[in-house]
């Protein structure tokens, strides 16, 4: 791997619900690229390009964190029209979730990668390249990742492609 195709970033993978996400897609019937059933996930944090050094140190700190289960009502159809991306996520992110969204980024922050540019929204993008004004209601649906994965970005003619690198399970709170 090239030190200058290291876009990493932190996200849990939808590979449970991507049998549900294909049928809404295709249900949805919009034009754009649809993300394939492989690539659905909850991006976490966007690290953006990280050295070898930022990349281990990332890994170590989250080895030894206690990285919390948490169940997402995804209920929501939404779109960052500037990006023509078509998004699934939930009315209210469950609090573990939120806290640990602001504990990674506080880590990814003082390793020095990039900071976010937007307050972090939960979702999982299920078109790019779309451009869409009206999206319809949708049956919730509830989604309990298991795992958090650092993924590689590699970026191709056919859109990005995803690379896990290392998973974290999330541990049910005892108590």
């Amino acid at each position: 791997m090239a030190d200058g195709n290291n876009r990493l970033f932190l996200a849990f993978p939808a590979h449970q619900l991507a049998p549900q996400l294909a049928i809404l897609q295709r249900r949805l019937a919009l034009s754009g690229r649809r993300i394939p059933s492989a690539q659905l996930h909850l991006t976490l944090h966007f690290l953006g390009q990280c050295s070898p050094k930022q990349q281990s140190s990332l890994q170590a700190q989250i080895d030894r964190m206690s990285l919390p289960a948490f169940t997402l009502q995804l209920n929501r159809l939404g779109c960052f029209s500037k990006a023509g991306v078509v998004w699934l996520g939930p009315d209210t992110p469950p609090a573990a979730l939120m806290a640990l969204a602001g504990t990674i980024a506080l880590k990814c922050r003082a390793l020095g990668a990039n900071k976010p540019h937007r307050a972090y929204r939960p979702h999982i993008t299920l078109f790019r390249h779309c451009k869409t004004d009206v999206l319809p209601a949708i049956r919730p649906l509830l989604y309990r990742p298991d795992t958090l994965c650092l993924y590689r970005s590699e970026l191709t003619d056919q859109g990005p492609v995803y690379h896990c690198l290392q998973r974290w399970p999330l541990k049910a709170s005892s108590g």
